[in-house]
């Protein structure tokens, strides 16, 4: 059961894509104001405030936030979901450059966002921040070694700050969805029959309504990695 979120401001990164659009919806139906970022984030249809933001430019994720803090007085909520994934390609064929888009669309992006709102949020007495992981990293998938190896840094810094930031009321999770993120992609051909429920994610309903849980009701939650993949994955 969660909670309503009105008079909370949530911002979410990479919220022009298949899942975060669904997490801006889930907030906004929940009461929140939502702030969508993203490098074209005009598709976004239920946010109040719309950025295109390169979230590997530290100047323009800065002015952002500040822009959030001077309009709303605040953030409240912090989503990043915010990744470019690389060409599939096995662990001897990863280049530096690879490295370079995955860790900088990815963990850089996520802990700058995170360390920008971290004194809006203190001094609103606490807030919350959901970083996305991936079964890519948890179970090690074959041909994705830069994404999984950015995803898996996020896992590692979000249970760092959780242990530092508690203190200030700031709660650190991790969800790790398993949601068709590109139509193009046949899911049902592919993998839907590995998964033990038969289906796939639903942006909104699985994962938009888990992000609204753990700004709400899942209040003494922190550090933890969340698996919202109807079973398919490894726990771990």
């Amino acid at each position: 059961m969660t909670g309503s979120m009105t008079g909370m401001v949530s911002v979410v990164t990479g919220g022009a894509g298949v899942v975060g659009h669904g997490v801006c919806r889930a907030l906004a139906k929940a009461g929140s104001t939502v702030v969508a970022l993203d490098l074209d984030a005009s598709r976004v249809d239920c946010a109040a405030l719309r950025l295109d933001v390169d979230l590997t430019d530290p100047a323009a994720c800065r002015a952002a936030v500040e822009q959030v803090v001077g309009t709303f007085g605040g953030v409240d909520v912090l989503v990043n979901m915010a990744q470019k994934a690389v060409v599939e390609t096995p662990v001897l064929a990863v280049t530096d450059a690879d490295l370079a888009v995955s860790f900088g669309t990815g963990p850089a992006a996520s802990l700058r966002m995170m360390q920008l709102c971290h004194p809006s949020m203190k001094a609103r007495g606490g807030g919350t921040i959901v970083n996305a992981g991936s079964n890519s990293g948890t179970d090690g998938t074959a041909g994705r070694a830069a994404y999984a190896a950015a995803k898996e840094a996020i896992r590692g810094i979000t249970k760092v700050a959780a242990k530092e930031w508690g203190r200030d009321n700031i709660r650190v999770n991790v969800v790790c969805p398993w949601v068709p993120s590109d139509p193009t992609v046949d899911w049902a051909a592919r993998k839907i029959a590995a998964s033990p429920m038969g289906r796939a994610g639903e942006a909104e309903a699985d994962v938009g309504e888990l992000v609204v849980y753990l700004a709400t009701t899942g209040r003494f939650m922190t550090g933890r990695t969340l698996f919202v993949d109807g079973g398919i994955g490894t726990f771990r």
